[in-house]
């Protein structure tokens, strides 16, 4: 779904073979910052699960702990509680399904494992229904849809019958079990924390610092402070932006972009009013605004397309700050929620 992913000049992801870009590991050199494709990641996890067999629990008790969790954490995302089993199977790329895990040939994990990817052309349904074909029960079949990367939306995830198991989740996994000495452990999981803490950076990182990643992390946390809203990116001649779409209103809407601004948005279909209501909507916005503690100008420059930009946030920066220079993720909640406050008070009455 996602091909083309570029922020700020940074390409995190190459349209031609989903190459991710890290910078890299300054301890020592890491297999999985070169090894950054899902089939890496698949050969991971499907590595790690198969400690569970309880063949290998004197080659390496941390490993096979280890495994027999993140088993447990999957039947816990299910409510299922863990079945008693010792007889572990992995195979990967059965029948296009990423990673299947069988316990005593009975239980069927079924891991649809996406880094930057996300799930395309119904893939999810297929697999629950091949694997069903194959005489798994129901009951006894959980569908895992594992997600290092990040994703704005899972409600076709959920809705397909899966399960996120996140990055956080993982990690959850992978910290609390990491006694092994093993090597191929130790340097997927410094792989993964170093991930993290690129996404997590928006939280101390001066704005001017902050690469695509931060901003990723910065979308998610404002998704879940305001409670609404998507983020993605959108490709366009300037080598395209990371934005943020929310505070929907009739045929307006908030937008929020990685060059700092804070835009007002209408959606008009029909070609011949777009001018009419662009000009309509960047007078009351502009007039208005000021009455909700903001205040508002032109854009740059006015487009003539589906949806378009007709006042932006008159300011230097949207994020708004702490005494240490860091965002201040609850003002800057503050602010787009008066800039929907402003918008709930323009858009039409609905008809009853």
């Amino acid at each position: 779904m996602l091909a083309y992913f570029r922020v700020n000049n940074e390409q995190l992801i190459s349209s031609n073979n989903m190459t991710t870009v890290e910078p890299a590991m300054t301890e020592k050199p890491n297999i999985f910052s070169f090894a950054t494709t899902e089939l890496s990641q698949d050969a991971f996890i499907a590595w790690l699960l198969a400690w569970a067999d309880l063949r290998y629990e004197s080659v390496d008790a941390q490993l096979h702990g280890c495994a027999k969790k993140l088993i447990a954490a999957f039947f816990a995302k299910h409510g299922k509680p863990v079945p008693h089993f010792t007889e572990v199977t992995v195979t990967r790329q059965s029948k296009n399904i990423d990673v299947l895990c069988v316990l005593d040939g009975t239980f069927a994990i079924v891991i649809e494992d996406k880094t930057h990817t996300e799930a395309h052309s119904n893939q999810l349904v297929k697999y629950l229904a091949d694997i069903q074909g194959r005489g798994y029960q129901p009951d006894n079949t959980l569908a895992i849809y594992f997600k290092t990367g990040d994703q704005t939306c899972y409600k076709a995830i959920y809705r397909n019958g899966f399960q996120p198991f996140s990055r956080r989740n993982f990690l959850d996994v992978l910290e609390a079990e990491a006694g092994t000495s093993n090597a191929i452990f130790h340097d997927y999981l410094a792989w993964l924390q170093h991930w993290d803490t690129r996404v997590e950076a928006y939280r101390t990182k001066p704005f001017e610092k902050w690469d695509g990643y931060a901003w990723i992390g910065f979308y998610k946390a404002l998704k879940e402070q305001l409670g609404e809203g998507n983020w993605g990116y959108v490709p366009n001649q300037s080598g395209g932006f990371l934005g943020f779409w929310c505070c929907f209103q009739d045929i307006l809407h908030v937008q929020l972009v990685d060059n700092r601004e804070l835009r007002f948005r209408i959606d008009v279909p029909d070609v011949t009013q777009r001018a009419a209501l662009r000009r309509e909507w960047f007078n009351k916005i502009v007039q208005h605004s000021e009455a909700f503690g903001l205040k508002t100008k032109k854009p740059a420059r006015f487009g003539n397309g589906q949806s378009m930009v007709v006042a932006v946030f008159n300011g230097e920066d949207f994020r708004q700050t702490d005494q240490n220079g860091h965002v201040d993720l609850d003002a800057t909640v503050r602010l787009i929620n008066q800039a929907k406050a402003l918008l709930t008070s323009l858009a039409p009455e609905p008809v009853k």
